[in-house]
């Protein structure tokens, strides 16, 4: 039988990051709606009605670049909760676990404002250190569940 024990502080660090990365994410997709409504940009065109009657689909580079930055949140965040929640469950070190959560949370507000701000190089950083963050704790749940013999 299994007894699950789990660090209390990497749990509660772990849901206090969780929230924060996954209100970011909610609030990225208001950001858009701000930006179509501040540009005049619907999402699709049967949204215009008979207003383009075969004029081209409206785009906005507002709209567009807030769309990707939201877009990529959904493509990294939930594999980092997901990843974070098993190096938790797993009672791995807390303070590494901790530091990879308060990391890859700044790293990803980094990552939109530099998007936002058209910086490639710090949106580069900032998903390069997120990425670092993800592969430390996937190895370390790697290694836990191999070390385990089951393998």
């Amino acid at each position: 039988m299994l007894t699950l024990t789990v660090d209390e502080r990497l749990f509660y660090a772990f849901i206090f990051y969780g929230s924060i990365l996954l209100l970011k994410t909610f609030f990225m997709a208001l950001l858009i709606s701000r930006q179509r409504l501040k540009n005049g940009v619907l999402p699709s065109p049967e949204d215009y009605g008979d207003k383009l009657q075969g004029k081209p689909f409206p785009t906005n580079e507002d709209v567009d670049r807030a769309r990707r930055a939201h877009q990529n949140d959904l493509e990294n965040i939930p594999i980092f909760l997901l990843i974070a929640l098993l190096y938790t469950l797993l009672n791995l070190s807390p303070v590494r676990g901790i530091w990879c959560l308060r990391i890859f949370t700044a790293a990803r507000f980094l990552h939109s404002i530099a998007y936002f701000n058209s910086a490639s190089k710090p949106r580069g950083l900032g998903f390069g250190i997120g990425s670092v963050c993800l592969a430390i704790l996937g190895v370390s749940v790697m290694y836990s569940a191999v070390s385990t013999g089951v393998f």
